[in-house]
């Protein structure tokens, strides 16, 4: 498949994490160096660990493409699609009233994801299509101390394609769903007026990380 113009977009990786200091730095430093025009929001979900000062050292290098949204207990700890709305919701009060929603596009990635070189571009060229709200690439993982060559291609076919990792949905796409709460994920499925795209043609690599003890 051809590449699309990823300049044309706008990207913003999402990032829903709990306690997952030994992966965020080396996932946010990876999205910044090879996607260079996107943004990273990293939502910490009151973890116990040092995930979220991580995040603020890397701001203090590269703070205008960095984001740091953090939950507190009671309201965090409340799954992945909560983690995911309050992301959401910052991300809109940041672009403000005068966005282009359809421009934007929203990647969920799950701390230690990789996505390839040519995943924006792979994209892109299902976005050409304005009815196109979603695309699904493959999500490629490793078992620990596998290594680089110890792959296993994952075929995605979630039961809950948007929370899923190495989702690409057009923001406009989410305002459709989210509600006056601004709630996208919550098992609301995108109306028939939106096509799910998937392409084999890239991937997100996911490494796997040992939990501290």
């Amino acid at each position: 498949m051809r590449l699309g113009d990823p300049t044309k977009l706008e990207w913003h990786f999402f990032v829903p994490c709990r306690d997952e200091e030994a992966a965020i730095g080396g996932t946010v430093t990876y999205l910044r160096q090879r996607f260079r025009a996107a943004h990273v929001w990293v939502v910490d979900d009151d973890s116990d660990d040092r995930t979220a000062t991580v995040v603020r050292n890397l701001r203090r290098v590269d703070g205008r493409h960095i984001h740091l949204v953090q939950r507190y207990s009671p309201q965090a700890r409340t799954g992945k699609e909560d983690a995911l709305n309050a992301g959401y919701r910052a991300l809109k009060a940041w672009q403000g009233r005068h966005a282009a929603p359809e421009r934007a596009v929203v990647v969920v990635l799950d701390a230690g994801g990789r996505p390839l070189w040519n995943c924006l571009g792979m994209t892109a060229a299902h976005f050409e299509d304005p009815r196109v709200g979603s695309v699904q690439v493959d999500v490629r993982t490793s078992g620990a101390g596998r290594g680089w060559f110890g792959w296993l291609a994952a075929r995605r076919n979630d039961t809950k394609p948007l929370c899923g990792n190495g989702q690409f949905i057009r923001l406009s796409a989410l305002d459709s769903i989210a509600g006056p709460e601004g709630r996208p994920w919550r098992g609301v499925p995108l109306s028939a007026a939106w096509q799910a795209g998937l392409t084999r043609d890239t991937f997100v690599y996911q490494q796997s990380w040992p939990r501290a003890a």
